[in-house]
Formats: C-alpha cells, structure tokens, sequence
C-alpha cells in the first residue's frame, strides 16, 4: 500500500510516499519540502496571502520531482492523506485542492487529516514498537500541548498554553533581540553557547497552573532588555547569557509539567513539533523521562511523511475517509466524534 502524504497548514510545503509491506512494516519511498522562510523574511513572520500562493507554485514541482525520485506514478498510489487543519485558511486550500485534484480522475480516496494528530504519530513511525498508552509533548510555533494517548484518533489533552505557544514566544523574545526571522532558533543557538550565571531571571509559568503561558513573557523580555539594552548589545557573552535566560524561561514549564505527567502515569513519552528540535529541551527531557522518543531532526518541522502515516494507519483500520472540509481550529481530542461509529 503506497500512501501519499500533502502538507501545507503554514509555511512548509511537504509530501511524502509512505509504503506498507504486507507485514504491516512502514518505509519512507521518498519525501520532499519547500520552506518558504526566505519569502517571509523581510516581513518577520509569515504572511498568510503570500504563503497561500507559494503553496499553490510549489506543490506540482514538488509532486513532479517527488515521482520522479521515486519511480512511482499515481496509478501506484492506494489513497492521499491532506492536511486539512489546524493551519492558515488559505493555505490548507491549497493542498487539498491540489490532492482533490491528483485523485478524484482516479478515484484515489482522499483522507483528511488532523495536523497536530500526524505529530503525534511520528513517533510511531520512527519507533515500530512504540505502542499506546503513552504521553506526547506537542510542541511548535503554533501548538503547546500534552496529550494523553490511548490509540488510533483517541487522545485526551491533559495540558495546553492558554495563549502563546511556545514557537511564538522563542520567536517574539528573538525578535526583541533584532535576531532575523525566524528567530527561535537562532535564539537557541546563541542560548547553546552562553556561560550562565543567572544574574537575570524572567518570570515563569507558575508550576501549580494547570495550563502553560506565555503571554506575558514578550513584556517581560522587553522591559529587561529595555533596562539592559547598552550591556546587552555590546558584549556577545551578554547577549547569550540574555537568550539562555529567555530560553530557560520557555523550557522549564514545558520540563516540569511534561516530567510531572510522565511520572503520575508511568508511561513513555514523544517530544514532537518544531521545537521538539531544541538541544536543551531535548536535554532535559532525556534526564527527567525514560523511555523518551524525538522524531529525527527533518521531522519534527512539518512534513508530507507524518500525513501519509496518519492516512494510511486510518485507511488500514478500515475507515472510510470522512468528507473533506477546512478546519482552521481542530482538537484533537474531537477525532473521536469525527471519525464516528466506523472506528470505536
């Protein structure tokens, strides 16, 4: 069974042929990804109308290269998994437009698909024998949250930021620091090779919340650099030591609430999402929770393989695609009323 996987929630426009053997067994045929951050750029963020059509540009190239690599066609294709939320409006038409297209002359089933729900399931398609029950720490630019989950489209969110995800507050604290977009990363990056000594402090989520947040963490960055802007700018060991001091402002609550959960309910966990990427959170992660898994690096951005394997997980269970439509919004602990009485 050959899946096709279509991603395009924001930025990144991936796809990806996933193969299951008769075994059950999942390799990756081949995959490809545009990012579009030098389009953005000059604009510190991304642009909703501009990623739309970029969108629209690259996922032909990207499908027409993608077969080729491969040596595939769409007559070997058994269904098409599309991203069909959470993401940008705009952009999500994009790529089911796109799949719609490429199926229906064909009639390849084409299955929606949650994007915080493919994710999660990277990690089992990296780690075969991972199996449910277990805990997943989403955590990227757009989402933050735990996720308790039980298996296939049943998942019960145990935790969640109230407003700012945890991407959004790397990149508004770096931005403050004039870093170029996008700036998280190369927050991290200067954070990775400070010398601390904690004369800093930012405030914190409070431990005993039940949720994470961020919001206020922009106000506070502000007026620290604000009062230290001379010391901050001139000296490079100061400016790192400031990124270690916003960086471990981000990465303690999403430690302490993660390990907590880990340890009440004695299961693994799986660390995804963009910021999943992070070396401290990584770190820190890997000393408080055992058996912890992290996707590879190209996979905790987002990615056609991560849709493909969530498609054809569904399409093996049995279960017929649900009718396409755009959710800008998706919880994914609301797949179990999507998917209805055809999957208990």
């Amino acid at each position: 069974m050959l899946i096709l996987g279509v991603e395009t929630s924001c930025d990144e426009t991936g796809l990806a042929i996933l193969d299951w053997d008769g075994d059950g067994n999942v390799s990756i045929k081949g995959e490809v990804l545009a990012s579009q951050v030098s389009l953005h750029e000059k604009y510190g963020g991304v642009v909703p109308e501009l990623a739309s059509r970029e969108h629209m540009r690259s996922l032909p190239l990207l499908c027409e290269e993608l077969f080729a690599r491969t040596g595939l066609s769409l007559t070997d294709i058994s269904g098409i998994g599309v991203t069909c939320g959470p993401g940008l409006k705009g952009c999500l038409l994009m790529g089911i437009t796109f799949a719609q297209g490429l199926a229906l002359p064909r009639n390849i089933p084409v299955f929606p698909v949650n994007h915080i729900e493919g994710h999660i399931l990277s990690g089992e398609l990296h780690e075969p024998s991972l199996k449910p029950p277990y805990i997943t720490l989403v955590v990227s630019g757009g989402h933050t949250e735990i996720v308790l989950v039980e298996g296939l489209g049943k998942y019960t969110c145990l935790c969640r930021t109230r407003d700012d995800a945890a991407g959004e507050a790397f990149d508004k604290s770096a931005n403050l620091l004039e870093l170029q977009y996008p700036g998280g990363p190369r927050l991290a990056a200067h954070a990775d090779s400070a010398n601390p000594s904690k004369r800093f402090t930012l405030p914190r989520v409070a431990r005993e919340m039940d949720d994470f947040s961020f919001s206020g963490l922009k106000t506070a960055v502000s007026l620290l650099i604000k009062r230290n802007r001379e010391e901050i700018f001139s000296s490079p060991e100061v400016f790192a030591e400031v990124c270690w001091t916003i960086q471990d402002s981000i990465v303690d609550p999403l430690v302490t609430k993660t390990a907590k959960e880990v340890k009440e309910r004695k299961l693994p966990l799986v660390v995804c999402g963009g910021v999943s990427a992070n070396s401290a959170l990584r770190r820190r992660l890997s000393e408080k929770c055992s058996p912890v898994y992290f996707p590879p690096l190209k996979h905790c951005v987002d990615n056609g393989a991560m849709i493909a394997y969530v498609a054809g997980r569904y399409l093996q269970a049995g279960v017929t695609p649900p009718n396409i439509d755009i959710f800008s919004r998706w919880p994914v602990e609301t797949l179990r009323d999507f998917y209805g009485a055809q999957h208990g």
